[in-house]
């Protein structure tokens, strides 16, 4: 039986990658959203972090669990967060304007990352590596968690 090979992300020493996933429920009233990432540094994981909440989108929770990870992360580190979703990229740290959504959490993520020597985002094939999937996975379950508990 073929299997298919594990790819493995080249990791510079002593950087902090964050994986980051998100997902949402656009087809339900409550809207829930969650987002997670799994944190790696010298090819070990850290921590892994899942936040939820309802009547928003996975987007502010990919940049929640962002600032959440710049707020852990030691200062003058130098960070990549890996995550399929182009809107992060291009959005994470490009000042917002009077029309931007999120620019309440765009603008955290401006002034926490003043507070590390490089931060970069970087975006990957959602199946190449397993930590993108997983985090995803981890968004969802808390998403469902959270709407099971507003229906309660």
């Amino acid at each position: 039986m073929k299997t298919e090979k594990e790819h493995k992300l080249r990791m510079t020493p002593g950087t902090y990658y964050v994986w980051c996933g998100g997902s949402c429920d656009y087809g339900h009233e409550e809207r829930c959203s969650g987002g997670a990432y799994i944190l790696q540094k010298d090819d070990a994981v850290i921590e892994t972090y899942v936040i939820s909440d309802d009547h928003t989108t996975e987007f502010r929770m990919i940049l929640s669990v962002m600032i959440h990870a710049m707020e852990v992360i030691p200062e003058s580190s130098d960070i990549v967060f890996l995550t399929n979703v182009s809107y992060i990229q291009q959005n994470f740290d490009k000042e917002p304007t009077d029309k931007s959504a999120n620019a309440d959490l765009i603008n955290d993520c401006i002034s926490i990352k003043r507070k590390h020597n490089s931060v970069a985002v970087k975006i990957i094939p959602f199946h190449k590596y397993h930590q993108l999937p997983e985090t995803h996975e981890l968004a969802h379950e808390a998403m469902m968690k959270h709407r099971f508990k507003l229906k309660q």
